[in-house]
C-alpha cells in the first residue's frame, strides 16, 4: 500500500507514531507522514527545524513537515501551536502529490489534525481512517468545564465532522466505543479496538530487587487529568507504615504544586521527585519498583481510558495499583496484575497500598500475570498487525 499518515506529532518527538509508520514500512508499504515541527514537550522548535528538514527519508519512511509554532506555556501559546498546524497543514493538504491509496490519521490532540487528513482523502477519493488516542471534545474539558461554552460546541461540531467523514475509527481505548456512538453518531459497525503497545525489551528483563524498602513509582505526566493531590493524600494516611517511598517520574502542569504538598503534608522522607528522565533510564526505576501507580480523574469520559503507562508496567512485570476507572481497571482486574479502586477514591487507594506494604506475599503471582496479559494483548506485532489489516481492507472495498 502507498499509505499517507497524518500527526502533528512525530520523531524525533516521543509518540507512538513513529514506530507505527516505520514498522510499516519495514513491511513493504510506501509510507509518508505529513506532519509539523518538533517541539514536544519542551514546547521549543530546535534550531535545526526552523529552516530546515521540511521534506526527508528517515528509516524508510518519507516526512513532509508543515510550519508549526512551538506550544511554549499557557494556554494562548498552546493554541496558537495547534492553529498554525492547521493552517500550515491545510494549505499542503492541496497541493501534496500522491497518488495514495488510503489516509490514516493518528489522532493525538487536537482533533484539528483530522481536517487536513479528511480533505487529502476527500480529493485523492481514497478510504479515510482515524487512529482515535485522544477523545475530543471531550479532552477540551480540561480548559472549557461547560458544554454550552461556546468554543466547546464549535469543537464539537468540527469533531464530529471528522469522525463521521472516517470510513473506520479505531479507539486506543474499549471504552471509547460508547462515546462515539453517543456523541458523535458513529454506528458501531465502523468503530473497532487496538490498544497501544508496549516495548517488548523488557519482557524477560529481571527487575526483582530488596532494598529493604517497599517502593511505588509512578512514570509519566504529573498533569491535572492524573488526580495526584489525591494520590498524596492517600499516601498522608498511610503514613504510619514503617519502610515504604512513593517515587514521582515525569514532569506536568502539577509537578511544583505536588512538591508543595509534600512539603506543607511532612511527606519529604516518603515522596521524592526526579522530573522528566531519559528513556534510557526507565530500567532503572522498574529495578526501584515493587509496585507501580496510576490515576485518572473519572469527571469526563478521557477519565475512562487505559493509560499507555499501563502496558509498560505490564511488560516490566511489576504489580499494578490505580485510583482510576473504565478500561485501565478492567485490564488490570483481566490480567490479575494488582488492583484498582474507583477515581478519586485516596482512602479505598490508601488501603490498597498498605495491604501491599503489610502483606506483599497475597500479590506475589502479579508480575508474571501482568506479562503473560501483555503478551496476548499488547505487543507490537499484534498491535501493528491488526493496524495494517484494518489498513488493507480498506483499500480492498
Amino acid at each position: 500500500m502507498n499509505i499517507l499518515i497524518v500527526c502533528q506529532y512525530y520523531w524525533p518527538e516521543n509518540f507512538q507514531v513513529t514506530p507505527i509508520a516505520e514498522e510499516l514500512a519495514a513491511r513493504g508499504h510506501k509510507v509518508t507522514v505529513l506532519t509539523g515541527l518538533p517541539n514536544y514537550p519542551t514546547g521549543v522548535v530546535p534550531e535545526e527545524y526552523r529552516r530546515g528538514h521540511r521534506d526527508e527519508t528517515v528509516n524508510g519512511v518519507h516526512i513532509v513537515r508543515c510550519f508549526e509554532a512551538g506550544r511554549g506555556k499557557g494556554a494562548v501559546r498552546l493554541a496558537w501551536n495547534y492553529l498554525s498546524f492547521l493552517l500550515s497543514s491545510v494549505r499542503k493538504a492541496r497541493t501534496l502529490e500522491g497518488p495514495f491509496d488510503v489516509v490514516l490519521c493518528y489522532q493525538l490532540s487536537p482533533v484539528l489534525m483530522g481536517i487536513p487528513a479528511k480533505q487529502i482523502a476527500k480529493r485523492m477519493n481514497v478510504p479515510f481512517l482515524v487512529y482515535c488516542c485522544d477523545l475530543w471534545p471531550e479532552s477540551l474539558k480540561m480548559y472549557v468545564k461547560s458544554e454550552s461554552n461556546p468554543l466547546f460546541r464549535i469543537v464539537k461540531n468540527i469533531s464530529g465532522g471528522v469522525y463521521r467523514a472516517a470510513d473506520r475509527i479505531i479507539c486506543q481505548s474499549e471504552s471509547f466505543r460508547s462515546y462515539f456512538m453517543r456523541v458523535h453518531g458513529i454506528p458501531a459497525e465502523r468503530l473497532c479496538h487496538i490498544p497501544a503497545f508496549a516495548d517488548p525489551k523488557y519482557l524477560e528483563e529481571d527487575f526483582r530487587t530488596d532494598n529493604g524498602v517497599t517502593d511505588f513509582v509512578f512514570l509519566g505526566n504529573l498533569g491535572h487529568a492524573q488526580d495526584l493531590t489525591r494520590m498524596l493524600e492517600a499516601v498522608e494516611r498511610i503514613r504510619d507504615c514503617k519502610g515504604f517511598a512513593v517515587h514521582f517520574v515525569g514532569d506536568g502542569a502539577c509537578l511544583e504544586e505536588l512538591k508543595r504538598l509534600t512539603k506543607e503534608k511532612g511527606l519529604g522522607d516518603i515522596v521524592r521527585f526526579y522530573g522528566r528522565r531519559p528513556v534510557e533510564e526507565m530500567p532503572d526505576f522498574y529495578r526501584l519498583a515493587d509496585a507501580c501507580l496510576v490515576s485518572l480523574k473519572a469527571d469526563n469520559e478521557t477519565g475512562y481510558t487505559l493509560p499507555s503507562k499501563v502496558q509498560g508496567y505490564m511488560a516490566a512485570g511489576l504489580p499494578v495499583f490505580g485510583m482510576i476507572e473504565g478500561s485501565a481497571a478492567k485490564a488490570v482486574e483481566d490480567a490479575k496484575c494488582g488492583k484498582c479502586v474507583p477515581s478519586g477514591d485516596a482512602e479505598g487507594f490508601a488501603e490498597v497500598l498498605r495491604d501491599f506494604i503489610e502483606h506483599p506475599g497475597k500479590y506475589a503471582d502479579c508480575g508474571a500475570n501482568a506479562r503473560a496479559y501483555f503478551k496476548e494483548n499488547y505487543t507490537k506485532e499484534r498491535c501493528i498487525g491488526a493496524l495494517e489489516a484494518e489498513l488493507m481492507q480498506l483499500v480492498r472495498k
